[in-house]
């Protein structure tokens, strides 16, 4: 069901209201990044920042919203995703082509993994309006708990990493990374269910 704050924030935004606007773009920051982090995994997440290519989705979403014709969330969603998914592709092609390397390869593969994350395309109107209202409040959720606990969580669940790669990434024990997971989804699942 669509949460009656966020269509009245649409419809403001709609209205050309640009603090409703900038209200709609902040809400849908973690889930920008949460695309940017899975796209960016490797080589180039050591000379990306995903918060900057957030913020340039922001900018031409914000410069371009005119162009935004729809009236749902799933719509709107669909519509910063694809301004995103071109954000991260020129990112990827100007950083590995500064580098003289062959894009061709990553820049597919980084495009399979946005596709990969939720899938919208290849649903049914009122399920991709689930979908991407279930995307955006997990992305808001995981964005509120601890820094630690959220990138255990996202590396685990998001990206499929094994409890030995998170040892090695955390440089901590399996049992450590065992309990960081576990706390990290204690916490989602509590903000999630409203709990405190």
């Amino acid at each position: 069901m669509l949460n009656p704050d966020y269509q009245q924030l649409l419809n403001d935004s709609l209205k050309g209201n640009q603090d409703a606007i900038g209200q709609l773009l902040d809400r849908h920051r973690p889930y920008l990044k949460l695309i940017a982090q899975r796209a960016l995994e490797g080589q180039l997440q050591a000379r990306v920042d995903d918060s900057d290519i957030v913020q340039q989705t922001c900018l031409s979403a914000l410069r371009n919203f005119e162009q935004f014709d729809g009236k749902e969330e799933a719509q709107f969603i669909a519509w910063i995703q694809k301004i995103h998914e071109r954000n991260i592709q020129d990112t990827i092609r100007k950083h590995l082509g500064a580098e003289k390397r062959t894009i061709v390869n990553e820049v597919a593969a980084a495009g399979e993994n946005l596709q990969g994350l939720f899938h919208l395309d290849t649903l049914s109107p009122s399920q991709r309006v689930m979908q991407a209202e279930d995307a955006v409040r997990l992305a808001e959720v995981l964005a509120s708990i601890p820094e630690d606990q959220r990138e255990a969580v996202r590396l685990r669940h998001l990206e499929g990493w094994s409890l030995a790669d998170l040892q090695k990434h955390f440089d901590r024990s399996e049992t450590a990374v065992a309990s960081l997971i576990k706390r990290g989804l204690e916490n989602l699942r509590k903000k999630l269910n409203g709990e405190t």
